[in-house]
């Protein structure tokens, strides 16, 4: 009897001992478990955080692209624009009296050379070479003048040169002044050859007048 009540005991106490080890054991195993999920649910989070912040930098990044591009646009507008309005040329400027003016000392200056070129023919008093000088110089200048009226019509015409109000004022006065300093030297060499040709006119008027006295033929 005695014995049968210690085995019962023994095994009673076993089997407390094997549900206390199992129930460690599952308690144990479960808390890993837990503790797994947590990390990787911690994890997880971590994950999606970095992910976020990526996608927010990517935005930003996108949007920073977009402005850039959009302020670039933006700029390049305002230099095309700029220099379209260079290309311009301004009422007050393109009805300045001194572009008209620049044009009438042109024909001026060709008047000069064309009448003395015509007397001078009509006198024969200056020799081949000197005849050829004379169309040499009335060459060099009118072409000289013609590069002037050039630069006169662009700076006058719209879409030529790209300069401002200022610029282009500029421009025509400096035109202006040397058309002005060509009429001036046209006008002093053709009186010097008109003079120099009626210092040659006047001995034969003198011997003329000397042979029509005496009767010489």
């Amino acid at each position: 009897m005695k014995t049968k009540i210690l085995t019962f005991l023994i095994f009673s106490l076993i089997g407390l001992l094997a549900d206390r080890a199992s129930a460690q054991f599952l308690g144990d195993f479960f808390s890993q478990q837990a503790q797994k999920k947590k990390l990787m649910t911690e994890q997880i989070a971590a994950y999606q955080l970095y992910l976020g912040a990526i996608k927010t930098g990517y935005s930003i990044a996108e949007k920073g692209w977009t402005t850039a591009h959009g302020l670039k646009n933006g700029t390049f507008r305002l230099h095309s624009d700029y220099f379209s309005s260079l290309q311009q040329v301004a009422p007050a400027i393109k009805n300045n009296p001194k572009g008209r003016a620049i044009d009438s000392l042109y024909r001026q200056i060709c008047s000069l050379f064309a009448n003395e070129k015509q007397w001078q023919q009509q006198q024969k008093l200056l020799d081949a070479t000197e005849t050829g000088y004379l169309g040499k110089v009335e060459n060099s200048l009118l072409a000289k003048a013609k590069l002037d009226l050039e630069e006169l019509a662009q700076v006058l015409t719209p879409g030529r040169l790209q300069l401002t109000d200022a610029e282009r004022l500029a421009r025509l006065d400096k035109l202006y002044e040397a058309m002005k300093d060509k009429y001036a030297f046209a006008g002093y060499f053709t009186a010097k050859c008109r003079k120099l040709a009626l210092q040659r006119q006047r001995p034969q008027k003198d011997r003329a007048q000397i042979k029509k006295l005496y009767g010489i033929q």
